[in-house]
């Protein structure tokens, strides 16, 4: 049977790892100042995800609401069609039932006169309300555009993230610099989706 190492073995062991470890920390002031601005810039993308969650999450939303809000404008116009419809059968119906009495001038004019009026009203009415649908279909397109924009400038933060975090542990100044690129590429997703023009 093996015997295992004496306590005094064990002790100077942990001794050695003692020193070394002190060492290392008095020796590499400049390794540990790269380690700390590669956490700080994680931190600050950090922030910079979740400011950009928040404002691709409402954007989600103001996109989803406004759909929502066409959608019922689509259904608003199609009750309005459906009236207009029935105005010009009856229209249709008077004509004809005046040519069956006999009554070649086509029916009463008077009767003819407001439904034609009502008709021209409910057409004037269906052209409102599909234009307002139109505009809020718009609005909904540009912000689901946003939303696009900042999930993608969320993904680049948080790649940042994932790269300064491994710089650290494998102590790589091309990772950090790489961690740079990601959060700046984010930066510009931001500004994109917050600047981005609405189309006409």
């Amino acid at each position: 049977m093996e015997e295992g190492p004496e306590p005094q073995e064990l002790m100077e062991h942990v001794d050695h790892n003692l020193e070394s470890k002190e060492e290392g920390r008095h020796g590499s002031k400049k390794e540990g100042n790269k380690h700390l601005r590669a956490a700080v810039t994680a931190a600050i993308l950090a922030v910079l995800a979740a400011l950009g969650s928040l404002l691709s999450g409402h954007a989600a939303n103001e996109a989803i609401l406004l759909q929502s809000q066409a959608s019922d404008q689509w259904s608003y116009f199609q009750a309005k069609s459906i009236k207009s419809h029935l105005y010009e059968n009856d229209r249709t119906l008077i004509e004809a039932f005046a040519q069956i009495a006999g009554n070649k001038s086509g029916g009463d004019e008077l009767v003819k006169t407001k439904l034609e009026s009502k008709i021209a009203d409910f057409e004037k009415q269906k052209k409102e309300v599909e234009d307002k649908a139109r505009d809020l279909e718009k609005e909904s397109s540009h912000e689901f555009s946003e939303h696009q924009l900042y999930s993608l400038a969320v993904a680049s933060f948080q790649i940042g993230i994932v790269i300064a975090s491994v710089s650290i542990l494998v102590d790589a100044g091309a990772l950090y610099a790489c961690s740079i690129v990601g959060g700046a590429a984010g930066i510009v997703l931001l500004v994109m989706g917050y600047t981005l023009p609405m189309t006409k």
